[in-house]
This record gives C-alpha cells, structure tokens and sequence, in this order.
C-alpha cells in the first residue's frame, strides 16, 4: 500500500475516534509508519490531511449509495435500496462513517464529484417524480425524509448509545422511508394488484 494511502487510513481512524481537533499529526504519522517528511510531503497540514480524508469517506459512500440506487429497477427498490445501502455502508466503515458525521471540512460540499452526485440522484428521483411514483419535494426535504430516520439510528449506534448494527434494522427503515415517499397514485396501483 502507498504511503499516501496508508497516511489517510491512519487518519481516517484516528479522527474518529479522537476527533479532528484532538487526533495529532505524530498518533496519525505512527499509526501509518511514516515519517515526518512523508506526511508533509502528500499533506501540507493537518486541515488539508482532514480534508482530504473527509473527501475520501464521501467519494466511498457516494459510490455505494448510487451503486444501489441507480441499479434500481423501479422506484420502491431504489428508495428501499439507498436506505439498506446507506446502513450496509455504515456498519462495514464504521470510521469513515463517524468521519463523515463530524464537521464537513471547507470545499467538499463544492466540488465537482460531490455536484456529480447530488445532479444524478437529483435526476434519478424526478424522473420517477415525473411518472408518478414518488412525491415531487424538494431535494433537502426529500433528504431528510429518505435518510433522515436512517441517519439518526447510525450516529446512536456509531456514538454508542444504540447497540443493535445499523444493517439489522434496513428492513423496517427502508419500508418506513418507502412509505413516506410514495405516491397515493403508487397506493391505488397496489389496490388494484
């Protein structure tokens, strides 16, 4: 494994399960068997060593959650998916997750990939928006009502208060999420099935 990545597993862990301001440049530097100017030389600072570990635990978790979703065959299997998906994701990276749970460093929620995949998702739910199978919202009320329920139970069980893994719950979270995205046009096709 390169130096560069074995520096940003290093840190990855160390932030979170120290947090950012607490993790020191040395607990990271060790923990990856580096040197002093090998830290330096991939990461100018601490704030840029962040960044891009920040960076690095969203590009992951985006790539998963439009894995499942854009492999959807309809609207309920992606709502459901996306849900499953994001609890699946939580429980196997369990330090990127707790990562992405603390403060978003500046820039990321700007660059390029991360607009990429808020268009796509964006454009995947419209069109099924559009054929009347889920709820025309907004997309951040559309957020919080899709993850919102999912997100809270993964920060309880990554903070410790929760002690059942994110992934056995899917099930029920992933039909509440589907309940509340449908469309009464989805309701009436069900009746008539």
């Amino acid at each position: 494994m390169k130096i560069r990545d074995r520096l940003l597993l290093a840190a990855e862990r160390q932030f979170a399960e120290h947090g950012a301001l607490d993790a020191t440049l040395t607990q990271i530097r060790d923990a990856a068997g580096a040197s002093v100017g090998a830290l330096y030389h991939h990461f100018p600072d601490k704030a840029e060593l962040y960044r891009q570990v920040w960076a690095h635990a969203l590009t992951d978790y985006q790539r998963c959650f439009w894995a499942a979703v854009g492999d959807s065959a309809d609207a309920e299997a992606g709502v459901r998916a996306a849900v499953t998906e994001h609890l699946r994701w939580v429980t196997e990276n369990q330090y990127r997750a707790q990562v992405l749970t603390s403060a978003r460093p500046p820039g990321v929620r700007d660059s390029e990939s991360n607009r990429e995949f808020m268009r796509n998702v964006a454009r995947w739910w419209r069109t099924h928006a559009n054929y009347g199978a889920v709820r025309e919202l907004d997309f951040d009320l559309l957020y919080a009502l899709w993850l919102g329920p999912a997100q809270v139970y993964a920060r309880g069980w990554l903070g410790g208060e929760i002690v059942t893994a994110p992934i056995d719950v899917a099930p029920q979270l992933a039909d509440a999420a589907w309940q509340v995205l449908r469309t009464e046009r989805t309701d009436a096709q069900e009746e008539r099935a």
